[in-house]
């Protein structure tokens, strides 16, 4: 691979490198200390830190600077963290960073599952099948040495009579011992009469089980254990329903979590020119932002103003049609004493009142602090499902998650995890819902 172009170098510092790219470019990096110096020095320009790190390290080094943003694991490195090779604070700075890439997350997830895949494949020795050499009859052999006797004679009339004389010489021989071989064939030997007649002895039938298939995936949930195996068979879900079942098992064999869409149109990614009053430390508002809410009376939080007398707090349809307003406040939060519409996309802001002037906040160029009612539909199926499968932690996050609920979604599948410390697909899934909760924030 030839040296990283500008534009690679730039979308590898933003984080932004499609996965098709990341392993390719990460492992390039790893061999070539031109593009390797470049892009530390795109990161931080504090070389000489680096340098002194890298001294004390050694291999370590490169592992440890993952606490920069965009500085991503090598592939032998998340090979490595995949075989349970790396300990200590390597090991943990691979998983904080895990915990904020979900281009990694992906990465990692492909490794385990390409190993889980072959696995069962190296555990057997393969051969080639041995055929056994053709044995040739003594009278092939002779016959193959006729066309030898008009070499040894010159004379070509006297070669040719003498070749058809040991063809019927031949020919004589065959025929006899195939007459010997039907005679002996013929002969049939009575069997001694016995004193007793015996029954015939059967042998036992012998059963053949068949091998059972390679597990995929396995994990606790509730009371009792799913267990995914390489046919795709889901055993341990047989109380849930098909669909429930279904999304388990695509779950377990692709191992991540879909954005849901009832999330779309909620945040717009940010940018340079604009600046939140999040960002700032200012006065500034808190939830909901950004996600989906399974109540339909919400309550709204928002930071403090040092010197505001007051907050009013205005909440506003898709057509930013006004469609509550609070009284004059002097907390900081308030409750939706009325219900709003459910299925719809909602936004909200709050006037702080300092000096006898009003300050909004989100002001533009921040995005609108955006939220979703979860509609009726939805809600009921969720409240159904809790009321049904209450210790069902992976179904119920998955529905949630689905929903877009993310925060009832990460309070299950952290319940999940917990009941398997040492599943790294529990592990796995409650990161990704993580990943997706800080974007939507």
């Amino acid at each position: 691979m030839e040296h990283l172009t500008q534009k690679q170098v730039e979308a590898y510092r933003q984080s932004q490198l499609p996965v098709a790219e990341l392993l390719p470019v990460t492992d390039h990096l790893g061999e070539c200390e031109t593009c390797r110096r470049h892009i530390q020095g795109a990161l931080n320009s504090d070389a000489a830190f680096f340098a002194v790190r890298a001294e004390v390290f050694g291999d370590d080094a490169e592992i440890l600077s993952a606490d920069r943003e965009s500085a991503h694991p090598t592939a032998e490195q998340m090979a490595e963290y995949v075989d349970g090779q790396r300990s200590g604070d390597t090991l943990q700075i691979i998983e904080d960073h895990l915990n904020s890439c979900e281009h990694c997350v992906i990465a990692v997830d492909d490794l385990r599952a390409f190993r889980n895949q072959i696995a069962p494949s190296l555990d057997r020795e393969y051969h080639p099948a041995s055929v056994p050499a053709p044995t040739e009859g003594w009278w092939r052999r002779r016959v193959a040495s006729v066309p030898a006797l008009f070499q040894a004679f010159p004379t070509p009339a006297f070669g040719a009579a003498l070749a058809l004389l040991l063809l019927a010489v031949i020919g004589w021989l065959i025929l006899r011992r195939q007459w010997e071989s039907s005679t002996k064939q013929e002969i049939v030997v009575a069997p001694a009469p016995s004193l007793q007649p015996s029954l015939p002895v059967q042998p036992a039938p012998v059963l053949s089980q068949p091998e059972p298939a390679s597990v995929v995936a396995q994990l606790k949930d509730g009371e009792g254990v799913l267990t995914l195996d390489q046919q795709g068979k889901l055993s341990g879900a047989d109380d849930l329903p098909p669909a429930y079942q279904s999304m388990i098992k695509k779950a377990l064999s692709d191992r991540r979590l879909e954005k849901s869409p009832q999330l779309s149109g909620l945040t717009r990614p940010g940018s340079s020119l604009m600046s939140s009053d999040k960002e700032t430390g200012q006065f500034s508002v808190i939830e909901p932002a950004g996600n989906v809410l399974m109540t339909n009376q919400p309550t709204f939080r928002w930071s403090t103003m040092e010197g505001a007398t007051g907050y009013v707090v205005e909440i506003y349809d898709g057509d930013f049609n006004l469609v509550v307003a609070s009284p004059q406040l002097t907390t900081h939060s308030w409750s939706l004493p009325q219900s709003l519409p459910r299925g719809r996309v909602y936004s909200w802001q709050v006037k702080a009142t300092k000096d006898g002037q009003e300050i909004t906040s989100p002001r533009p160029p921040a995005p609108q602090a955006k939220f979703r009612i979860l509609d009726q539909g939805k809600a009921n199926e969720l409240a159904k499902a809790r009321r049904a499968y209450p210790s069902s932690h992976l179904a119920l996050g998955l529905l949630y998650a689905e929903a877009g609920l993310l925060k009832e979604a990460e309070q299950e599948l952290r319940a999940l995890q917990k009941a398997n410390p040492d599943a790294e697909l529990a592990r796995s899934l409650l990161r990704q819902v993580q990943a997706l909760r800080r974007r939507s924030e």
